[in-house]
């Protein structure tokens, strides 16, 4: 079986059971709208490894450039972003000027991002694929910020995000993993592509209980 099939069919396994798990615990009334939003993001992740299993598998040959399975990776970091900066971020932030020295030091992970797009820009691919990916980066850099500033905050008094800082720690990995994923896909480096898969598969089935017993020391 071809080994680009059985990564995407192993991440689409685990992000199957990671959303079953997700729908099942959180989809519940009084359940916080962010674990809803977290659990639409793996959801999406799910659908896209969904289509790239059966694209691959009917025609037999990877992506030529963009197609529609990036637009679940593209949903995943949406619901990602959504939940972290609609539904945390003014909690932990008040926007003052107590805050600017976090707010500057998140720009890290953007920028370390941004220098992976470039180093994949300077590798022999078509302009195509490089606007493809460049379009999924565009929703990944902002996603990533927040994640990340939300793991080096100052944490408000009753401790929403310090208990939920694993979960920030797995979505910015996971950030960095969908990066390398196109790295080794589009770059045929395939020791790479198999470690990202590997690490997105990981990441897309523990992420949601990492979550789950995280909001379990919320107290509010």
């Amino acid at each position: 079986m071809d080994i680009e099939l059985i990564m995407n069919l192993i991440i689409f396994i685990c992000a199957l059971i990671g959303a079953v798990y997700g729908i099942y615990n959180f989809f519940r009334p009084k359940k916080a709208m962010y674990l809803q939003m977290i659990t639409s993001g793996v959801t999406c992740l799910m659908f896209a490894e969904l289509f790239s299993v059966i694209y691959i598998a009917t025609q037999e040959e990877l992506f030529g450039g963009y197609h529609v399975g990036m637009l679940g990776i593209i949903g995943s970091f949406m619901f990602f972003l959504s939940a972290n900066y609609g539904q945390m971020d003014g909690l932990v932030d008040d926007k003052s000027s107590a805050f600017i020295k976090t707010r500057i030091t998140a720009l890290i992970i953007p920028f370390v991002l941004a220098a992976v797009f470039a180093g994949f820009c300077f590798m022999n691919i078509s302009l195509e694929i490089k606007i493809a990916v460049g379009v999924v980066t565009a929703f990944i850099i902002p996603c990533a910020y927040y994640n990340f500033k939300h793991i080096i905050i100052y944490d408000v008094e009753v401790g929403i995000i310090r208990s939920i800082r694993k979960y920030n720690i797995l979505a910015v990995l996971y950030a960095f993993l969908i990066m390398f994923k196109f790295i080794g896909e589009y770059g045929g480096i395939m020791p790479l592509y198999i470690g990202a898969c590997a690490g997105v598969a990981l990441v897309s089935l523990i992420i949601l209980p990492v979550l789950k017993g995280g909001v379990a020391a919320w107290t509010i």
